[in-house]
């Protein structure tokens, strides 16, 4: 009776596993990308961040010159803005101040305000895909000669401002 019995029960198991109905949801996945551009300098990201450099006496005036400025993204271009401290010095521990001009310095060579934005520089996806010498800088030279300021260390900190264009 035991042998009878075990195979008709498996019958009616299965006999009403069949007999269930299925159900089921479905599920909506959307993902939205956003413009997304990070900074690089000297192959570092610099995203939010800072860098630092240091002017020196050439021809007389206080100069200096950033490394290149890299793009690495989605976006299709990038516009760039600088804005500078208060009355566009630097300003020394004795309150001293000390006019500086700015430039954008455009790849291959050239100097262009920094009044104005730099519109339309490239973005690569990656940055072993960024051409030698594509970057822009930015040179800062003082106003007036260096022997018309008065001794001191001399800092202010400006801001580039980069704006993805889609």
């Amino acid at each position: 009776m035991k042998k009878v019995f075990f195979p008709v029960l498996l019958m009616l198991a299965s006999l009403s596993a069949s007999g269930a109905v299925s159900v089921r949801t479905s599920i909506d996945v959307q993902a939205e990308v956003s413009t997304s551009v990070r900074i690089y300098v000297d192959g570092k990201d610099v995203t939010n961040g800072m860098i630092s450099l240091k002017l020196e006496d050439k021809s007389g005036y206080m100069t200096g010159i950033t490394p290149d400025f890299q793009f690495i993204g989605n976006a299709s271009a990038v516009s760039l803005s600088l804005t500078s401290p208060a009355n566009r010095s630097l300003v020394s521990e004795n309150g001293d101040e000390m006019l500086l001009n700015t430039a954008w310095v455009k790849p291959g060579g050239g100097d262009v305000s920094t009044s104005y934005p730099f519109n339309n520089l490239p973005v690569y996806p990656s940055l072993s895909e960024v051409p030698p010498n594509s970057g822009i800088k930015v040179r800062f030279t003082s106003a007036a000669r260096s022997e018309t300021y008065p001794l001191g260390v001399y800092s202010g900190t400006y801001e580039v401002i980069v704006t993805p264009s889609v």
